[in-house]
């Protein structure tokens, strides 16, 4: 319930931070399960997926700080300071990431190595390829009614997840239904690429200290 004196920014950054909060929570349960299914059948792209959400988390959680420091004391450069330092780490994060997904797709090629199907890592693709879209659209709406890039930033970044999860969910899908050994390492490199975008994008976030909006930037005028 609204206070009667809240003012319809107040009540805005409100409804923005508690659809934030509920995206954490999905993008948490999302690493989890996609961690536990790789971990069972030795999937890259599943083990990828996992760790790009939980970095995902990672910015999530200060962006619901940073909307929370603006509830409570509308001081927005401390708010932007914290954002602009977070991505600096998510971009190193995201960089470390991307050299992992490298490394291990170069040896599952050599190996030839495959993966048994797993119906836990379908299901979690399936789910996040319906629930993310939802959410990016949402924040893309808080967004602009709040004029604030780092709304739409971290709605563009909802929507790559969203991407990410449509190639994971093909690649599992074709692995299970015609065995094809690289078709794993193959939706890898499709998230290395998702992956390394967000990482140059939080690099400049950081060096420039404007949050990253992907090309939805022209949208904004």
């Amino acid at each position: 319930m609204y206070e009667p004196h809240m003012t319809r920014r107040q009540k805005l950054l409100k409804g923005a931070l508690e659809l934030e909060l509920l995206s954490i929570g999905w993008v948490m349960t999302e690493a989890i399960l996609a961690a536990i299914a790789a971990y069972r059948v030795g999937s890259l792209s599943l083990s990828a997926f996992s760790v790009d959400s939980a970095i995902e988390l990672i910015s999530g959680m200060v962006l619901a700080v940073r909307l929370f420091l603006e509830i409570q004391s509308e001081e927005t450069e401390r708010s932007m300071r914290l954002e602009r330092w977070a991505s600096g780490v998510i971009a190193i994060c995201l960089f470390a990431l991307a050299a992992y997904i490298s490394v291990k797709t170069g040896q599952a090629f050599s190996l030839h190595r495959s993966v048994m199907l797993t119906l836990l890592g379908l299901i979690t693709a399936a789910a996040s390829s319906i629930v993310t879209p939802w959410l990016a659209v949402q924040k893309l709406r808080y967004g602009r009614l709040l004029h604030s890039p780092s709304l739409i930033g971290d709605a563009m970044c909802s929507f790559t997840c969203a991407y990410m999860s449509w190639t994971l969910l093909a690649g599992l899908g074709l692995d299970g239904l015609f065995h094809w050994w690289w078709v794993d390492a193959l939706a890898a490199l499709g998230i290395l690429c998702f992956v390394l975008r967000e990482a140059w994008e939080s690099w400049d976030a950081f060096k420039t200290g404007e949050p990253h909006v992907h090309d939805d930037r022209h949208h904004l005028h």
